[in-house]
């Protein structure tokens, strides 16, 4: 099966971090939004898509990039967040 996480993670990197974690597991690859042809992602079996969480919504460059996404048929596919909370 081949796999290929896109998210993005800007403040500390735990959104990567967990892509990355999850990326051993699967075989699979972690690039940000910018770097994916959509073209190739038919070559996928395979597609997650991570982000944090920023105002309760999922990044707007995973969002944007969803958004102008063609159909991907047959395709399985997943999303994870991430978030932070301030002091306890």
């Amino acid at each position: 099966m081949k796999a290929i996480i896109i998210c993005v993670s800007v403040h500390h990197g735990n959104t990567k971090k967990v892509a990355r974690a999850m990326a051993e597991v699967l075989g699979a690859e972690v690039l940000g939004p910018e770097e994916v042809e959509v073209e190739r992602l038919q070559d996928y079996d395979l597609i997650g898509f991570g982000s944090g969480i920023y105002f309760e919504r999922p990044h707007r460059r995973v969002l944007s990039f969803v958004e102008k996404l063609p159909a991907l048929e047959g395709k399985g596919a997943f999303i994870f967040s991430t978030r932070g909370a301030g002091p306890a």
